[in-house]
């Protein structure tokens, strides 16, 4: 089944029923990758294949024309296309985030990636849909992180039914540079593998020592306080850029925090449960909306 592009020329009459407005907003307040799927951490395979055809076919800017909908496509695209690649998602597990670099296994294989490395969510559903995915609906063939490319056409079976010519002994200098591309791409790995978070915003045995941003005052906790105050100086460029990073992962904590509560508080309206749903406590909506005038 291919599904047509979206066309973005004009903004589409909202049609869409409650429940995907309410799903659109959930994955658009939401930054962890496996709660945008709807799992748990060390949900397997066959979990976030079921996960991403369920979201991506409510989701489909063709289908859903809730306000919002193509970004929280895109979300859905992006959590896939980083959990379903083994690499990707370890990095992602440790560190939160994917390993740089490993941005396309194979550069000559056609797949939803562009040059830079982001998903294209439009491929990536047309491929999975299509049976682009190795293990999704059978097929055979050699495996590129969560995407797989077929062989084993006939040429293939005539080159293997072809009779073998003895071979020469290789020599010992020609033995050990067969090892050279394997011990090259080894450094590169290693190079590539990404340092500890310079920064925590919860403290813990590692991350003790506490930093405020200088606009907004939000808490944050480093390794080392005086190696961190040299290597980003009070008044300087990078500190700022980490401060700026802080603040925006706080707020998008904030965020996921205040409609976990709001849900709650509507879940107690719904019950009939007027009284404690008027005095729920909801102190993640209240610090946003100190911190950044937002009305939640």
């Amino acid at each position: 089944m291919v599904v047509p592009a979206a066309s973005s020329s004009s903004r589409r009459e909202d049609t869409s029923s409650s429940e995907q407005r309410e799903l659109v907003r959930r994955i658009r307040v939401t930054a962890d990758y496996y709660e945008i799927l709807g799992l748990r951490k060390g949900a397997s395979e066959e979990d976030l294949k079921r996960a991403y055809r369920k979201l991506a076919l409510k989701l489909h800017p063709d289908k859903c024309t809730a306000h919002g909908a193509d970004e929280a496509f895109k979300a859905v695209s992006r959590a896939f296309s980083c959990l379903s690649d083994a690499d990707k998602r370890a990095a992602y597990d440790r560190y939160g985030s994917e390993t740089p670099g490993l941005t396309r296994r194979h550069q000559g294989a056609r797949g939803p990636f562009t040059a830079q490395g982001e998903v294209d969510p439009e491929e990536l559903f047309n491929m999975f849909f299509n049976g682009g995915f190795g293990g999704a609906f059978g097929g055979g063939g050699m495996r590129y992180g969560a995407f797989q490319t077929h062989f084993g056409g006939p040429g293939f079976r005539r080159a293997q039914q072809q009779p073998q010519q003895p071979q020469q002994p290789a020599s010992p200098m020609a033995q050990l540079l067969q090892f050279v591309p394997i011990i090259l791409l080894l450094l590169w790995t290693f190079m590539q593998m990404p340092s500890a978070p310079v920064y925590s915003l919860d403290q813990t045995s590692d991350y003790r020592h506490q930093f405020d941003t200088s606009r907004l005052t939000v808490p944050y906790f480093v390794k080392d306080k005086h190696s961190f105050e040299r290597q980003y100086p009070a008044a300087g460029r990078e500190r700022a850029r980490v401060e700026r990073e802080v603040e925006t992962l706080y707020r998008q904590k904030l965020e996921h925090n205040c409609y976990i509560e709001r849900t709650n508080q509507q879940k107690l309206y719904n019950w009939g449960q007027r009284e404690r749903a008027k005095n729920y406590p909801l102190p993640h909506c209240d610090k946003l909306r100190g911190l950044y005038g937002l009305y939640t």
